[in-house]
Parts: structure tokens; sequence; C-alpha cells
């Protein structure tokens, strides 16, 4: 039978502020007269907000236990603050009002009262004299949070959640987890790094039946969007969603029959939720986005526009542009200008694999465009990412932006532009098309005016956008699409061979000359001599302590080329990338991204340490989900001084930007990225949305190019090896790039062919 014990905290020996483990020093008993020097060791939530515990008093249920290093401790699995609880919360967990105003507070409007103005108008507290706007913000977000905490607390903690997952339950659903989660436990999906597993052992502690509909019904929203999500996938037969579902439901332990889930199918289906056809199940607003992508795409195909400029009007802007810029167009340049200049469709493709020549081109084009159809103003470009636009705007001249900012993005999912009110543009090139998923890709395309020209750039061989669909790809595919396909490649010189390396893999290859060392690329051999006799003679364990040495080897080569870099570049960060197959193990972006952070930013001030990360002024990092944001208006001197709100705005899973301010009063932090946009993040944001960035994933840094890329080649990445993961690697680089280790990972990645196909509505 669980005891209580009220404590006065005296001392706090240990505080773990990611999942609010304590070790408390006080005078406990169970009345105040009963006191006595007392161990207190468990789970408190009010940890993860502050340390600052002193002082306070807590009523803990749990039992006494001896234990042999520590002797008689209380251990307990809850905690509830006593006393004058408003007090204590305002002087200990409100930054920077400190415990005289907090008592002058509660002294002269009275807990009650207080705790009525905080719930329901707290903007009453701006009449008081010491606080002003940035003050009562503070004092509205501890009160929501610490309330919110505490009802998650008492809501999940008997469910078996713990306190770690309680702040990233918080950090995702904000005010409303409690009534979210008491809708539906299984939103918790929404997690990331929370599986259908984990959310179904808190449904069922929360009485949710093994066999219920709601269940089951979960469990198949759970898997089509886990393919979504996960492989890019947007339709699935039944006959595979079967097996999924049979495995995460557990049927063979417990009965939950084909008919409970082919009933539960059916009413989703009725519900609106998915769709069941011949071309499998699909959630029901990405078919809806493909079928309206199919139909939009297909009437623009139509050959029912006027040209616009005449055969010989187009030959003499080539030769004036080759004469230009000094060089010849290659066949399948010139066709895309001259298919252009004939009309006949309002939509045009252009693809091309690495050193074709796509951007040269795609200038040409809008060079063209604006001389023979419409004013220089009325024509834009946009990307996915912001370092994307960064860079077809340098390359052609023309304006472009994100995607999100060209359509005005005002946060919740909705946009300034769309099928109501289209953008004003004549024509629009959307470059690195391929890396567009579909719910981006079809807010796009909504929002183009009939009578505008919409051109598509992308290289096909690359890894697919995250997440769902696969647009540009499956829609270009067909002969009939009007589409240029660039295949010559332009070599920039005789000792350059990236883009000829590039291309080779991207066709299974292995490039001779793979070992040498060129202008623009390095190969530094890290290998383990006489591994394969090795393996005949010695045991598993020695083998696995001998390619352990050996990673370490390849880590230490990676930190000397980037000490290099440091002392070479003029921005180091920005210029330079180390990109790997995986995020775990000694070569994985979690071991790296620290070392190489003591490199690149080793006098970084004000770290904060969070979920084991630290961050400091000054660090690249990587924002790691789609997520409104919010953001301020950026000035070069606006950290010095106030920071104004700017609205929310949508910021993109492998978005990378630099940390401008840290501030620890209000554990907050600000991330500048490349189109200026200055987003505010809390210190519960750490390792759920932000991550340290000197070492990403490849499919990271998709859309990005860095003037230098180092990549470790190791065999404990053999899974994860293959020619498009290597080749869309190889082709970030724009001057070199530098192979770390092991020739058989090379060989595996240059000859292991990617043929994993995204199943779409698009493309059956």
């Amino acid at each position: 039978m669980q005891q209580s014990l009220r404590i006065k905290i005296d001392r706090v020996t240990y505080a773990n502020q990611t999942n609010g483990f304590v070790v408390l020093r006080g005078k406990g008993g169970s009345t105040a007269r009963t006191a006595q020097d007392v161990t207190a060791v468990g789970i408190l939530p009010d940890a993860m907000t502050t340390t600052d515990l002193v002082g306070m008093e807590y009523m803990l249920q749990g039992d006494w236990k001896a234990d042999a290093k520590y002797g008689r401790q209380f251990s307990f699995a809850y905690g509830q603050m006593v006393g004058s609880q408003l007090h204590q919360f305002l002087a200990k967990m409100v930054k920077g009002l400190g415990e005289n105003m907090a008592r002058d507070l509660v002294e002269h409007y009275g807990e009650s009262r207080l705790i009525e103005i905080l719930d329901k108008t707290p903007e009453v507290l701006l009449e008081y004299k010491g606080i002003k706007e940035k003050k009562l913000a503070r004092i509205k977000a501890s009160w929501e949070k610490q309330k919110c905490l505490r009802d998650l607390s008492d809501y999940l903690l008997p469910a078996g959640v713990t306190s770690n997952m309680l702040v990233r339950v918080f950090t995702q659903f904000g005010a409303d987890a409690v009534q979210k989660v008491k809708a539906n436990p299984y939103c918790l999906t929404e997690i990331t790094g929370i599986g259908f597993k984990t959310a179904d052992n808190v449904a069922r502690k929360l009485d949710v039946a093994f066999d219920s509909p709601f269940r089951i019904q979960a469990a198949i929203i759970y898997v089509l969007y886990k393919a979504a999500d996960d492989s890019g996938h947007t339709c699935t037969s039944v006959e595979d969603l079967c097996v999924a579902l049979h495995e995460i439901l557990d049927t063979d332990t417990e009965k939950a029959t084909n008919q409970a889930m082919d009933d539960a199918l059916l009413s989703l289906s009725a519900m609106g939720n998915v769709i069941v056809d011949e071309a499998g199940v699909s959630i029901a607003s990405y078919r809806h986005m493909e079928r309206w992508l199919l139909k939009f795409f297909q009437n623009r195909c139509i050959d029912n526009y006027s040209a616009i400029a005449l055969p010989d009007k187009a030959e003499q802007f080539i030769a004036r542009s080759q004469q230009y810029l000094g060089f010849e167009f290659s066949s399948d340049q010139k066709n895309i200008i001259r298919r252009i200049a004939a009309g006949k469709t309002s939509v045009y493709a252009l693809l091309g694999y690495a050193g074709t020549g796509k951007s040269t081109i795609s200038r040409a084009i809008l060079d063209f465009l604006s001389e023979n159809y419409c004013r220089r103003e009325d024509i834009v470009c946009c990307a996915f990412t912001g370092m994307a636009a960064t860079r077809i705007k340098k390359l052609t001249g023309y304006p472009s932006f994100t995607i999100h900012t060209l359509l005005k993005y005002q946060g919740e999912n909705k946009f300034a532009f769309d099928k109501d009110n289209p953008l004003p543009h004549r024509v629009i090139l959307l470059d690195e098309a391929s890396m567009v998923n579909l719910p981006l890709f079809y807010r796009l395309a909504q929002a183009i005016a009939p009578n505008a020209l919409f051109i598509m750039v992308g290289d096909p061989a690359q890894l697919p956008p995250i997440g769902a669909g696969n647009v540009f790809c499956d829609i270009t595919a067909p002969r009939e699409f009007p589409k240029t396909i660039l295949t010559a490649i332009f070599r920039q010189s005789e000792n350059s061979v990236l883009v000829h390396f590039a291309n080779q893999i991207r066709k299974g290859e292995v490039p001779d000359g793979y070992a040498k060392n060129y202008l623009d690329y390095c190969f530094m051999l890290q290998d383990i001599p006489n591994y394969y006799a090795l393996k005949k003679e010695k045991p598993e364990e020695d083998l696995r302590k001998l390619r352990d040495a050996n990673n370490e080897k390849i880590r230490d080569k990676i930190k000397a080329v980037a000490s290099e870099m440091v002392a070479q570049l003029a921005h180091p960060s920005w210029d330079f990338q180390v990109l790997t197959p995986m995020r775990k193990g000694i070569l994985g972006s979690e071991t790296l991204n620290p070392a190489l952070q003591e490199i690149f930013n080793p006098h970084g001030r004000n770290p904060v340490t969070a979920f084991g990360i630290k961050i400091k002024e000054g660090d690249k990092v990587v924002h790691l989900r789609n997520q409104d944001m919010e953001t301020v208006w950026y000035h070069p001197h606006i950290l010095e001084g106030d920071i104004r709100d700017y609205g929310k705005q949508r910021i993109f899973n492998g978005s990378v930007g630099l940390v401008m301010k840290i501030d620890h009063e209000n554990e907050e932090f600000y991330v500048l990225y490349p189109d200026q946009l200055l987003v505010r993040y809390e210190f519960d944001h750490i390792q759920h949305l932000v991550d340290l960035a000197y070492c990403l994933t490849v499919h990271k840094a998709q859309g990005s190019q860095y003037k230098y890329v180092a990549l470790p080649m190791s065999n404990s990445s053999y899974l994860m090896l293959n020619n498009k993961w290597f080749y869309t690697a190889l082709t970030r680089a724009e001057k070199k790039v530098f192979l770390i280790g092991q020739v058989f990972a090379f060989r595996r990645a240059c000859t292991n062919i990617d043929q994993t196909k995204r199943v779409t509505f698009l493309s059956v």
C-alpha cells in the first residue's frame, strides 16, 4: 500500500530536466510536526521546467525502500505541490518574476482571484506596477505550460507514460494536449518516434478495448500514414494492409478477425477518411490531391494554345544566347526553347542529370519568355527549400522564393494565394521539382492562374521527396508529356571528374580511377587490411572491435578534413557539410555532430543542454519536422533590442539555419534561416524539433548544395548504401567531395541499384 510523505526541499541533489527524475533532500514526514531529514527519489514533472525547487513543499505518494548504497529512501511515483502553490509557482517557475513580486501579487489579489485572472483575464496583470507585455507573456506561457503538464501527469502517468514523453506530448499538442489525447489516445502516433505499439499500450490502459472498432480504425489510419511518411506510398493493396494490421494488432495472441478489419475499413470509407477501389486503399485527402493534379496536367497538355514566337525568332535567340554565354547549347537544350516557342501547351518539364546544364538553360528559357511572352516582372522562380530558392535566383537572375513564401503562407495550412486567388505571375518556374511532395505540389498547382506557363525542372535520379507522393516523376513518366530530357554532360576540365563519376554511379557502375585524387574528388582510403582472411579465423566479437576501430579512424579523418576546411573557408559552417547514411553508430549524425561542433563552433556562447544535446550561439542546426513556428521580424540588430512577432510560418523538415541568440531567462533560442526568417524555439524543442546540423543524413540535405562535402564510406552502413543515395550525396557538392573509408562500401554504393518504387495513384 502506498504511503504519503510531506517534504520541504532543502537541497536538490540531482535533477534531470529530460525525464523529471529527481533526488531530493529535506525535512519530511506525514505532517509538518513529524518532519525529519529524509531523501526522496522519483519522477517530479515540475523538475522538467525548473531545477529551482529549494524551499518548495510537496506531498509525495510512494514507499520507503532500503538501498544498499544510499540507505533508506522514499521512492515516489507522484508528487503534488502543497502550501502556497501559487506563490511557489510564480516565484520559482516564472523566469524573471522573483520572490518579492510573486508574494506581492498573491497578497494584492488573493490566491483565488489571482488564479481566476491567470485562467481567464491575464491582461489584468498589466495594471500592476512592474508587469509589462513581455513579462506578462512569460507569466501566461509558464502558467499554461505548467497547468498542462500537471493535467497530463494526472491523466497519463497512471497509463505508463514517461515524464520524457509528457514533454513531447506537450511540445506537439500544446495547451490542448489533454483534450486531444482523451479524444483519441492514438494521436500520440503523430509524435516523431512514437509508434502504434506505444500509443496502443497507453490506449489499452485508458480502457480502449482490444477489439474496439475505434482501435482497428486507428491502426488502419496509422499504417496508411506511416507508409506515406516512411516510404512515400499514397496507395496500398488491401492484402498488404491486412498483413500490416495483423502485425501491429497482435492478432496471433488475441482475436481480431479479418472481418473486423473489413468492417473498420468500410466504416472509414463511409466516413470519407479513406478511399478503397481498384487502385488500392488510400488516405482520402491524398487520393483527392492526386486526382486533381492528374486533371490539372491533362488540361494543360491539350494542344490548343497559340505559338509564343515564330521559329526564326527562336533560332535568333538561341544564336544570341550562345554567343553571350560563350558556348554552344546541346541539341536538347535548343529543343526545349523551340518547344516553348511553339506554344501548344501551358506546362513543360525539363529533366536532366548532374552536369547537363539545367540551370543554364533555365535562365535562357526565362530570358526568351521575357522577350517574347511577358514582362520580366511577371516571371518568378520557386523551390522547396530556402537554399534551393537562393541558388536558382543567383543562377537565373530572376526573383525566387520558397513555395510557402511565394504562396504567402498564413499558418494552419492556409495560404493567401490559392485556387480562388491565383498568383499574378505569367511564368512560374519550379526548380528541384523532384523533391516536392504531394501536398505541397497540390497547393502550388492550385494557385497557378489558367493563363500562366508552368515550367518544372528536376533530376529524376535523385532521392524522392520526403513525405507522400512522387508527383514530378509520376507525371512526367508518360511518353506524351511535354518534356525535354537533357542527356549531354558538360565537363568543366580534364581534372574534374565529379559529375562524370556521379553519372556512372547513377547507372550502377563503378567509375574507373575512383581511388585517385582529382581537382573536385578525393578518395581517402581507411580500410581493414586482410579483413576477409581475418573473418575465417577470428570470432565475431574480435571482428566487431576491428570494425569499430576502423570506423573511429574514419571519424578522425573526417574531423581532420573539417579542421582544414575551418582554416581555409570564410564561411565553413555553410560551405562544408558532412553527409552520412545513418543517424546511429560511430559514423552516425548523432555521434559526429558533437565532435564537429567543437571544430566549427568551439567558442559558441550561452550553451544550453537538453535531451543530451548541447546547442550554442553560432551553431548550425536543422529543423526536424514540418511544423508552423512563431517567427520574428529580422533586422541585423534585432537581437540587441526588443523582438517583435511576425506571425507563424511553416518550417520544413531539413531546413538548416544558424542559432543567433539563446535566452536562458525565457528558455528560448532564435534560429536564422537562409530566407532571412528568424524563428523562435523553446528549449523543449531541442531533439524533437531541432538538432545540430554539421552532419546530416542525405535525405535531410536534399535540395541543398555545399561547396565541399565529406562522406564516410563504411561497411557498417551496408544496408543503407545504394546508387540513388550515393548519386544524391555526390551531387550536393559544388567544388569537391571527400570520400573517406572502405573500398567495399564504395563499390556497394555504386552497384547496389535502388529499384524501390513508390506506389501512388498517379503511377498505377
